[in-house]
């Protein structure tokens, strides 16, 4: 027979190690769960961490892009596709003068821009998804208007759609006026080259006119020495000629000192006098008042007395010319440093004199006006094109300049502007109240 009495012991021995060993399998197992949490959570720490860092970094970014937006010189604004605004930067709110709360609450479309039809333009480019830009003239809440270089742009999402627009406004105002002052300055060159050329074929013209009139002259003096022997009204009608032929002498005569250019024989010179007996002169039979104020201390000039004279006579007759149904001459001359006499046209390192001659005539058109010193160029019907190219280039002559202001229906000022003595002064008149004034 076979005994059985080992089996039971192994049983036991078996689960007595099983026993043994389930303490260290539930550490085993409680530690890979602890060291499974454990890494998790560090892996969580670190994913928060990051995400925590990466907030901090785009908050950081978004602080310095809000600050560079604020301290921007251009006005910048961001509304939304409806035409809402949003934001402002202080650039904006400074130059328009409205808040985004009292933008959106004027009811009028398209408030910042003087066309409506440039914000309608702008509006459509961003529905399109284009971009704009361009130049035109934005209002402020004070009713100013400002040139302004605006550009318009689109606001996407991480989807890409439209969602907003921005603006960037900048002032130009500066920039036009140096562009004007530019084209000014071109005029000016060309008009002094036209002006050169006219003037060399006006000399060879008038050269030549002159040596035709001298044989006209000579021949119709003949004729008159021999009027017993001519038919009746024969010497009537030579006379007319001869008469004719003078006067067309001294044109060509004025014509060849304006292509000349004749130097002028400087002298030091008080135009308070001069002016008087000018504007008296020009007033003189006419239905027109004149007002005369000239400054007691008036500084001398070094000019030519005949050709400044023949400059201001011409300038009274001509504004007393514009003025056939009457009105009032207004005339004055007075001192000013050279930054005053540059707002007056031209710059001057020194004190100048500045006299002004003012009509209430009917004005010079504004198409005319750019031509007035061209010679040959006149509106009269007796008129030769040929005193207002003179006073030019007589004062030209002079180192002075000469401007002209014209309002259609209102009148006109020529303002005269020739460069004072500095070291000797006189005074032109002198009146009890300061200012010597007539009319």
């Amino acid at each position: 027979m076979r005994t059985k009495a080992k089996r039971p012991v192994y049983k036991k021995n078996r689960v007595g190690y099983i026993l043994q060993l389930l303490p260290w399998l539930l550490c085993a197992i409680f530690a890979g769960l602890l060291l499974r949490i454990h890494r998790e959570k560090r892996l969580t720490e670190r994913a928060h961490a990051s995400t925590s860092d990466h907030l901090e970094r785009t908050s950081l970014t978004l602080t310095r892009i809000s600050q560079a937006v604020e301290s921007a010189s251009d006005a910048i604004g961001i509304g939304d596709m409806e035409s809402n605004s949003l934001y402002h930067n202080r650039a904006h709110i400074a130059m328009f003068g409205h808040t985004v709360h009292e933008l959106n609450s004027i009811d009028e479309p398209a408030a910042l821009f003087v066309d409506k039809s440039v914000a309608m333009k702008i509006h459509a480019s961003i529905r399109a998804g284009v971009s704009w830009h361009g130049e035109t003239d934005v209002k402020t809440r004070d009713g100013r208007v400002i040139p302004a270089f605006v550009r318009a742009d689109i606001i996407r999402d991480e989807a890409g759609a439209a969602i907003g627009i921005f603006g960037v406004f900048t002032d130009i105002t500066e920039r036009r006026a140096a562009e004007r002052v530019l084209a000014e300055e071109s005029e000016r060159s060309a008009r002094a080259q036209r002006l050169e050329s006219l003037g060399m074929l006006a000399g060879g013209v008038a050269h030549d006119f002159g040596n035709l009139l001298t044989i006209i002259i000579g021949n119709t003096g003949i004729l008159q020495s021999m009027s017993a022997t001519l038919p009746p009204g024969a010497v009537k009608r030579t006379g007319e000629i001869e008469s004719a032929a003078w006067r067309a002498q001294e044109l060509s005569k004025n014509l060849l000192a304006f292509a000349r250019g004749s130097d002028p024989q400087k002298q030091q010179l008080l135009l308070g006098p001069l002016i008087d007996v000018a504007a008296r002169g020009a007033v003189r039979h006419s239905m027109v008042e004149l007002s005369l104020k000239i400054a007691p201390d008036l500084a001398a000039v070094q000019a030519d007395p005949v050709q400044i004279d023949q400059v201001i006579s011409n300038l009274c007759v001509n504004a007393v010319q514009a003025m056939v149904n009457g009105g009032r001459l207004r005339v004055a001359a007075q001192n000013a440093d050279g930054w005053n006499g540059a707002a007056s046209g031209s710059p001057f390192d020194g004190p100048v004199v500045i006299v002004t001659i003012t009509d209430t005539g009917g004005g010079i058109p504004a198409d005319v006006l750019p031509r007035i010193w061209e010679p040959f160029f006149t509106t009269k019907h007796k008129g030769t094109g040929l005193g207002l190219a003179t006073v030019y280039a007589v004062v030209k002559k002079h180192g002075g300049n000469i401007t002209v202001d014209s309002v259609p229906d209102m009148g006109t000022t020529f303002t005269l502007t020739l460069p004072a003595v500095v070291d000797k002064t006189k005074t032109a008149a002198r009146s009890a109240d300061g200012m010597q004034m007539i009319g």
